[in-house]
């Protein structure tokens, strides 16, 4: 009997804990993929390509824009990467913080680990940091850089930017340009407005001129009024009193002289 009772006690316990649901087991967490950074996702770029062209921004910069530039700074005959992108901030070792196109280069140059010249410019060639990191060839890349960007208008645009640097770093003058640069040409919203100002000149000065013409000749044809009404005034003055007023009458025909 008490046989039977244990087998029955026994079969429940295993009845119950077959019924417990699999949810209950401990389940191991799962650990997120990695977000890539975006200094992360542009060093990747680099190393398939040594430029790299943001495609934020495609009416401003068109797809073969980055083989343009390729040829252009494959003339410094070193090492170069170039990175276009926009001022933002930036994810750096996985700590959000602010970061400029300038705090950028070191970045970029110790994810690579490669020496070479590193540029990191905006879209529109105005704002930009260019370092050289070893080689045994040195160039003054950084005053031919601010020597492009003051020799240049604001709107000349990315690739004028680098030509006019890649020809300036070649030049050997790079500091003296950058110390002493060229008068920077006006840009062309500045010709624009010099334009309509001098527009608007030449048209104030005409109607200035057309009114006082207008003025004068209007001045000129009260004056003449004035000077004939006052000598029609004249004309009709009477006579002062007591002066005899002689009127010639005609003799009637048939008189003659004296009686």
């Amino acid at each position: 009997m008490r046989r039977g009772w244990f087998v029955l006690v026994i079969g429940g316990l295993l009845a119950c804990c077959a019924a417990v649901p699999a949810s209950a087991a401990p389940v191991r967490p799962v650990k997120p993929p990695a977000v890539q950074t975006r200094i992360g996702y542009i060093t990747s770029q680099l190393k398939r390509d040594p430029v790299y062209v943001t495609d934020q921004v495609p009416r401003v910069l068109p797809p073969g824009t980055a083989g343009k530039i390729k040829a252009l700074v494959g003339r410094l005959g070193v090492p170069v990467y170039v990175v276009v992108t926009l001022p933002s901030r930036l994810r750096n070792d996985d700590t959000e913080a602010p970061s400029d196109l300038e705090s950028l280069v070191p970045v970029l140059h110790d994810r690579l680990g490669k020496d070479g010249v590193y540029l990191v410019v905006d879209p529109s060639g105005a704002l930009g940091e260019v370092q050289q990191f070893g080689g045994t060839r040195r160039i003054d890349v950084e005053d031919a850089y601010q020597a492009a960007t003051a020799e240049l208008p604001y709107e000349a645009g990315l690739l004028s930017v680098l030509g006019r640097f890649v020809e300036i770093a070649l030049s050997g003058h790079a500091k003296e340009r950058a110390r002493h640069p060229s008068p920077r040409p006006e840009s062309a919203t500045r010709r624009e407005l010099d334009a309509y100002d001098r527009g608007n000149h030449r048209a104030a000065v005409r109607n200035n001129t057309a009114f006082g013409v207008g003025a004068g000749l209007g001045g000129l044809i009260v004056l003449g009024l004035l000077v004939g009404r006052r000598i029609r005034r004249g004309r009709r003055r009477p006579a002062p009193a007591g002066t005899a007023v002689r009127s010639k009458r005609k003799r009637p025909a048939g008189q003659g002289g004296k009686r």
